[in-house]
């Protein structure tokens, strides 16, 4: 089998995951995926299949041991409604708390992009909350590589209200309160890359080489503050994020 055809069974198999619950995107036995480059083709053949449409990205900063963070949001956002329906395990729900930024205008690619372009092309700030499915079953070892092909692990994204984009900027740490019925939460959020801005320099530029246009409107999520929060169906919950804003929403599993 030559790669061509690999990389496009493997797209095949991981983007129709997306609709599955219980979803199970560990590889067969004949697929077999070991760059990181085959993984992006990987997330370019979803983009296609998927009416080539892609509503935005998922980024962070490369680790520590060079791995890379970044996956396409291959559904349209979930924007600031009172209802949010995603997949969910027991009916436990798993988001994680983020700042996502929505490009105002297009990004051509195969160009070098300043911090300053990137600022500038960046119009605005929102609370968001990444929605997370786990697609790999956890009793058989699979890649980070084979994970990053499938998305790591999102499944969409939930937009909050605008915050004021200076504030978004300096917001390293933000003490973040979730309640819920007969649940609250108080989270001592940071950063992972410490500025939730820094991901998009690196994302636009990898993204530009990698021959992939970007267009306004766009969504884009850099890290979690806290982690993955395991949160009930069924219930309104209050987000609050201090001294930024607060929203409310259900979760409704699908």
């Amino acid at each position: 089998m030559n790669n061509s055809i690999q990389l496009k069974l493997i797209a095949t198999h991981l983007l129709a995951q997306r609709e599955e619950n219980p979803a199970r995107s560990n590889f067969p036995k004949e697929l077999v995926l070991d760059s990181t480059d085959d993984a992006i083709e990987v997330q370019k053949l979803m983009i296609y299949l998927n009416d080539q449409t892609v509503y935005g990205w998922k980024c962070m900063l490369p680790l520590d041991d060079g791995s890379i963070i970044l996956a396409p949001l291959l559904h349209a956002p979930i924007k600031q409604a009172e209802n949010c329906p995603l997949y969910t395990t027991n009916n436990k729900v798993l988001i994680e708390p983020e700042i996502a930024f929505i490009l105002q205008s297009d990004l051509p690619s195969n160009k070098t992009y300043t911090n300053e372009d990137v600022d500038t092309a960046f119009a605005s700030a929102h609370l968001a909350l990444e929605l997370i499915q786990k697609r790999f079953d956890e009793d058989t070892p699979s890649t980070h590589i084979e994970k990053l092909a499938d998305g790591l692990s999102n499944q969409g994204v939930y937009l909050g209200p605008q915050i004021d984009k200076a504030k978004a900027y300096n917001a390293s740490t933000v003490n973040i309160n979730v309640k819920q019925t007969e649940l609250e939460l108080n989270l001592a959020g940071v950063h992972p890359a410490e500025l939730a801005q820094l991901p998009l320099y690196w994302a636009v530029n990898y993204l530009s080489a990698k021959g992939i246009n970007l267009k306004a409107g766009q969504v884009f999520i850099t890290g979690s503050y806290c982690g993955v929060v395991e949160l009930n169906t069924n219930e309104q919950t209050c987000i609050t994020y201090e001294d930024l804003n607060t929203f409310n929403v259900t979760f409704l599993s699908h």
